[in-house]
């Protein structure tokens, strides 16, 4: 029973009140079972006399609802076997009683699956003078094929001879004083496929079976909600494991489903920014377990930085997020990573045409509580297929060209539970080295470019409840980030920042409807910046040292919050927040205070309106305020976000969320042509704080929950995001600005282990920047373009198809898939730009990303 428990528990947790602990830097986490409710009093049903008999066996299931105090509030039968059978069944399920199930420590309502079971008994025999216990003669197993994931509760019949018994909690079951000989052995539970086999029982031996049940969905998606936190903000979309392995388009990527939520613009070619309704892709603040990361993907629009396997769950905040999160005056893309398995061995490995990737999770012992650990890594092989497929399309007598780009990445988790510490450590990092180079030709130059980025993060953590209530965590975190590059002998730089973060909460249920929580996010980063020139040779004369160029800016902020969450009544749940952040900068000091307001009131049980409002300020970026490159005077750059809408719970699997947003955006870093006196000299401004800009728009999400064969969505934003701009004294749309975006996506498990799924999107073209010709400059020897309104063309829109099929193979102890992911299956041309000759006369269309197919395999076990 207990891991039905375990299932179950999630569901009651939001209505029961309880609040969540926070965990690992503040990022709240899944809501935990501390206590399994145990079967104290059983009462027997009463065996329908008909069937009785007859000597008819009958089961049935229910969804059973114990309250706090472990009595049976409601049972709900999920399995019929008659009339009769459900009748007797449910009067005695309403009179069993439990001890309280317990979830993160206090007593919780929760739900279960309970079967039945009617066995018929021969008659009642004499009572001996002397009762002998019966050995046990046959015992076993029952697990889920393909996973081994043991299965509880499952009934265990053997019909020829009337016993029965039921699986714990680790799929074991034993019965004694079986009779030796053949045995029909029947063993079924709701969720997997009825399990039938025979048996040889020998008198005087022991037999045991491990039993390997099918799901009744081969490889069906899991439809238990692990954690279904508590609803505060306006806009969090939050997608499950299941969902983000197989959306078509993505090459199973997570973290690119992303890319299909409302609120999220298309990224120009390949370049995988993160564009939250209009706004820069600086402006949107990626975490893994509350840890800020500098890099979301890979080199040019690749893979994510985490390993899929790696990954249990995306919180996306478009805007109007809560105290808790800041520095972002746009979004908030928080992925949760998964704990390792404390039971047992368990890997995944995945190869397909561009890299290759493992993981495994283990308990560091069997016997006694060391804990559990989990490493996964991956590594494209880019730069082995790339060389000579250039080599092979190479013209002859043209420049040879040597490509070789190649990204790694790997993550590592240990956790660790002591009583009611629990401690954990975190490693992870990415790694990206594009190296290019071209021999000399009669056409072309000789040419190089190598550039490398990435991050290594390092993050421990520490949570515990207390006698009285409170929730405490705490998670501090070193991190290296470095960014290096050069362009043949002309130019070599590089930037790299040493990254320290430390994030504290604590949590308490004031009083029934009222809950407190109050942290720390403090942050700083140490950059150094360095830029190398090659210098110039007299005749005759060795080369000298190359200049150097050094600048140190060091940028930190420290931030304290407070947030409640008051429910006056059940309907209506209002979260006030604040958040005080003082960021230190080359300029000096910055203060912060930033109020934040939502609200959420449920109208009935299938309709709750929502509102939020927020102020949001973010420091410029490093380059900007650094002293010999930038303005180390400027200030802290400002969002004011308000939102609202709808949540309309057509059906108990299809959900409709409408909302609308509005953000005033100013003290914007732009560009200047001033001059400003700094430590006594005129010197460019280069930067200041007058931009100013808005965004608005309706977001529409219609998504389908994720049941046992189906998940899917439809995605559609209108949405204008306009700056103001100096010289058209007018606004005029932003870069990434979109009107329409409309993404489809579905996906379908069929029997025997098929699974096919589509993407459909469809977004209208960003603003351009009309040219009407070209006009020859005589000092420079070149053309300059003739230019019309900023912003006042558009690029042409972008449709394009996606497809996905994988075949999944079950055995007993492993799984084996083999899938096809299809991009653009119509070869749409989708033109990205517009190309001009040096006299800006004729132009050509750069195309978008033809149709690419990718296979790949993977084994789990």
């Amino acid at each position: 029973m207990a891991g039905v428990l375990l299932a179950a528990s999630a569901g009651a947790y939001e209505g029961a009140g309880i609040q969540r602990q926070v965990t690992d830097g503040g990022v709240p986490p899944p809501p935990q079972l501390t206590k399994a409710p145990e079967l104290l009093e059983f009462v027997e049903a009463a065996y329908p006399p008909e069937a009785l008999a007859r000597g008819e066996g009958a089961e049935v299931a229910f969804f059973i609802d114990i309250d706090e105090t472990g009595k049976v509030a409601q049972a709900e039968v999920t399995r019929s076997a008659g009339p009769e059978f459900d009748a007797a069944a449910h009067e005695a399920v309403l009179k069993l009683r439990f001890s309280p199930a317990e979830v993160d420590g206090q007593p919780a309502p929760v739900r279960i699956e309970y079967v039945y079971h009617f066995v018929p008994k021969p008659p009642p025999e004499p009572e001996p003078t002397a009762v002998v216990e019966k050995p046990v003669n046959f015992k076993g197993r029952v697990v889920q094929r393909g996973t081994r994931d043991p299965i509880a509760n499952a009934s265990v019949y053997l019909p020829e001879q009337g016993l029965a018994t039921e699986t714990d909690a680790d799929g074991r079951f034993e019965l004694r004083g079986v009779t030796p000989g053949r045995l029909k052995v029947e063993i079924s539970e709701p969720k997997h496929k009825k399990f039938y086999t025979v048996e040889e029982l020998k008198e005087g031996e022991v037999t045991e079976l491990t039993a390997y049940l099918w799901q009744k969905v081969e490889g069906g998606f899991e439809t238990v909600v692990t954690g279904a936190r508590e609803k505060k903000e306006v806009a969090r979309r939050t997608l499950q494991k299941q969902e983000l392995q197989s959306v078509p388009g993505t090459f199973g990527d997570p973290l690119r489903v992303l890319q299909n939520m409302p609120g999220m613009a298309r990224a120009p070619y390949i370049s995988g920014a993160l564009l939250v309704r209009g706004s820069q892709p600086q402006d949107t603040q990626v975490m893994i377990d509350g840890v800020p990361i500098p890099l979301l993907y890979h080199f040019a629009g690749g893979p994510s930085v985490v390993n899929a396997s790696f990954i249990d769950r995306i919180d996306f905040y478009p805007g109007a997020y809560g105290a808790k999160y800041g520095r972002a005056l746009a979004g908030i893309v928080d992925v949760g990573t998964r704990p390792p398995e404390p039971k047992r061995l368990h890997g995944l490995v995945d190869i397909d045409l561009l890299d290759s990737g493992f993981y495994l999770e283990a308990p560091l012992s069997s016997e006694k509580n060391y804990g559990a650990v989990a490493v996964a890594a991956r590594r494209s092989y880019i730069d082995v297929l790339l060389p000579p497929i250039l080599e092979a399309f190479r013209e002859p007598g043209a420049a040879s060209t040597v490509a070789s780009p190649y990204y790694w990445d790997y993550q590592a988790r240990y956790d660790l539970t002591l009583g009611k510490d629990r401690l954990g450590l975190v490693v992870f990092g990415s790694s990206d080295l594009l190296e290019i180079s071209q021999s000399g030709s009669e056409e072309t130059q000789p040419f190089s470019l190598d550039t490398s980025q990435g991050f290594h993060r390092l993050r421990m953590s520490w949570s515990r409840p207390t006698d009285s209530g409170w929730k405490l965590s705490l998670a501090p975190t070193l991190g290296f980030t470095p960014f290096r590059f050069r362009i043949g002998d002309l130019f070599k730089g590089s930037i790299t920042s040493q990254d320290v973060n430390l994030r504290g909460a604590a949590e308490k249920e004031l009083w029934k409807g009222l809950t407190f929580e109050t942290g720390i996010d403090l942050n700083a980063a140490f950059y150094k910046v360095q830029f190398e020139f090659p210098q110039v040779a007299r005749p005759g004369e060795e080369p000298p040292p190359p200049q150097v160029i050094k600048q140190y800016v060091d940028v930190a902020s420290y931030a304290a919050y407070a947030e409640t969450v008051w429910s006056p009544f059940e309907q209506l749940k209002i979260v006030p927040g604040i958040r005080f952040e003082a960021y230190d900068l080359p300029g000096g000091w910055r203060p912060s205070l930033e109020p934040r307001i939502a609200a959420r009131y449920a109208l009935n049980d299938w309709l709750t309106t929502k509102a939020a409002f927020g102020v949001y300020r973010q420091a410029p970026q490093p380059a900007e305020v650094a002293p010999r490159f930038g303005n180390p005077e400027l200030g802290l750059l400002r969002s004011r976000q308000t939102a609202g809408g709808i949540e309309w719970k057509l059906t108990d699997s299809l959900l409709l969320d409408l909302q609308g947003f509005y953000n005033w955006r100013d003290r914007l870093v732009v560009s200047s042509q001033d001059f400003v006196e700094r430590e006594g000299e005129q010197v460019p401004e280069l930067y200041d704080n007058d931009g100013r800009g808005r965004a608005y728009g309706i977001e529409l999400l219609l998504k389908h929950d994720l049941t046992e064969r189906f998940y899917g969505w439809v995605a559609y934003t209108l949405s204008r995001s306009v700056q103001f701009d100096d010289d058209a004294k007018a606004y005029v749309p932003v870069e990434f600005d979109q009107s329409h975006i409309l993404t489809l996506v579905g996906s379908y498990k069929f029997d025997g282990g098929w699974e096919l799924g589509m993407r459909f999107r469809l977004t209208t073209g960003r603003p351009e920047t009309p040219i009407s010709g070209g006009t020859f400059n005589s000092d420079t020897g070149g053309y300059f373009p003739v230019e019309g309104a900023p912003g006042s063309a558009r690029g042409a829109t972008f449709h394009q198809l996606d497809f996905r099929a994988e075949k999944l193979w079950t055995f007993e102890r492993w799984k084996l898939s083999v899938y096809a992911d299809l991009q653009n299956v119509y070869n749409a041309a989708n033109p990205e730009a517009t190309l001009w000759d040096y006299r800006y006369r004729e132009n050509a269309p750069l195309r978008g990303l033809p149709f690419i197919p990718t296979f790949g395999v993977k084994g789990e076990f």
